[in-house]
This record gives structure tokens, C-alpha cells and sequence, in this order.
């Protein structure tokens, strides 16, 4: 994967924003994800053009998934993650936007779960039904960036 400081500090920044207008309100905005998607991917038709049909599909693939998740979810997951997911794969393509995906998922699990079991345990601890997943992506795209520079 051909990552340069064109995508690695752009996508830090982004995630950093995301994550701090979930948390703040649980939105994140088109402002930031939109644009976002058209820069990956007008960066990448220039750095790489040879290679900029992984990075488009990245868009489609992550936010078709997500989609896909939302729909089967009822809505658990909202059209700022979906957005999110999307530029991620424009980011870094389709394989890798896989492997956030995973990681993002097992950090949210590896998180959430044991809140939930001791909130059905002790009764107490009240969790709302959605948890903002922007922190999580946030997570799984640093994790995900970590490997491709050091592996």
C-alpha cells in the first residue's frame, strides 16, 4: 500500500475531528466526510493513478458495508459512520479499509462488551443504545496505519 504524509496526516486530522463532534453530539458532519472522500481521492489519482480503482472501490466496498450494516442494524449506525467508513477506503483502499473495519469492530467490542455485562449485572450502570463508533474507527484506522508502517 502506498501511504504518504498526502493521506496519513489528512486522515489523522479527520478521525481526530470525528471523533470529538460524536462524542460532542453524536454527528459526524458531511462537511468533513465528503470533501474528505473527493481529497483521497483526487490525491491518489495523482500520486498513483495506476492504483486509484483499489481506492475508489475502497469507498464503495467500506461504505456499501456499512450500509448493509445500518440497514440490518435498523439504524443503530448512523449515515456520518457510513460516511466515515467511505473515506476511510478512499484513504487506503479496499483491503486495508477491510482490516480497519475489523479492528474497528473488535475495539468496539473489546470495549463495550464488558460495560454491557456489568450493567446487566449490577443494574446500575445505564447504556445508552448507541455508542458513538467515530472513536472506534478513529482506533482501528491508527492500528491499521501502525501496521503498514512498522510491518
Amino acid at each position: 500500500m502506498l501511504l504518504s504524509m498526502y493521506v496519513i496526516i489528512p486522515i489523522l486530522f479527520v478521525m481526530a475531528v470525528a471523533m470529538y463532534t460524536d462524542l460532542r453530539s453524536r454527528l459526524i458532519y458531511d462537511w468533513l466526510t465528503l470533501p474528505g472522500i473527493i481529497y483521497f481521492l483526487l490525491v491518489h489519482a495523482f500520486l498513483h493513478p495506476e492504483k486509484w480503482l483499489t481506492y475508489a472501490m475502497g469507498a464503495i466496498v467500506l461504505g456499501g458495508i456499512s450500509l448493509l450494516m445500518a440497514v440490518i442494524s435498523k439504524g443503530q449506525m448512523g449515515g456520518g459512520d457510513i460516511k466515515l467508513l467511505a473515506l476511510v477506503g478512499a484513504a487506503v483502499g479496499w483491503q486495508a479499509g477491510l482490516v480497519v473495519l475489523i479492528l474497528t469492530y473488535l475495539l468496539a467490542g473489546v470495549s463495550v462488551l464488558p460495560m454491557w455485562v456489568i450493567s446487566k449485572m449490577t443494574g446500575r450502570m445505564k447504556l445508552n443504545r448507541e455508542i458513538p463508533l467515530a472513536p472506534f474507527v478513529a482506533g482501528g484506522t491508527s492500528l491499521m496505519l501502525v501496521m503498514v508502517m512498522y510491518y
